[in-house]
């Protein structure tokens, strides 16, 4: 049984939901106390795009596909902790977020980047449904076996 669904849609959806949730923090939005996430929080998304763009491309290896899966699944838990602790609230007027043109590009790029993280969990799962799929046996449970000559 192989994997149905392409790797190269969640790429493409991936990439533009990493721009899309750190557009704000490039300079577009104004805001009083400056970026809303730090730039780790863009190298760590445009590393998995490029992890992700060499597994589509090289089709033949299969530990690109480990390195997307412990990356993806990194990304996901560091996702969960950069929007816990930049997320400003909603309410921007007891908030030290700008209200206004700022106020609606924080919030797009807030909910860009929470549709990113729902992303990296499909891409996992596809990318693990990939790995046994070039593979043919499950990570981590193939049987080590010794010959002596």
């Amino acid at each position: 049984m192989g994997c149905r669904v392409p790797l190269w849609p969640c790429v493409l959806l991936h990439t533009w939901l990493s721009v899309a949730g750190y557009q704000a923090s490039l300079g577009f939005g104004t805001y009083q106390n400056g970026p809303w996430v730090t730039s780790s929080y863009a190298w760590m998304n445009f590393t998995i795009v490029a992890f992700s763009a060499w597994t589509v491309g090289q089709r033949n290896i299969k530990e690109n596909c480990l390195i997307l899966i412990i990356s993806l699944f990194l990304g996901v838990i560091f996702d969960i902790v950069f929007l816990a602790l930049y997320e400003k609230g909603f309410d921007c007027i007891n908030n030290d977020v700008a209200c206004g043109r700022g106020w609606s590009e924080f919030l797009w790029s807030f909910i860009m980047a929470v549709l990113n993280t729902m992303c990296k969990i499909m891409t996992l799962i596809i990318t693990i449904c990939e790995y046994l799929e070039r593979c043919g046996n499950d990570p981590g449970t193939g049987k080590p076996t010794v010959t002596v000559a």
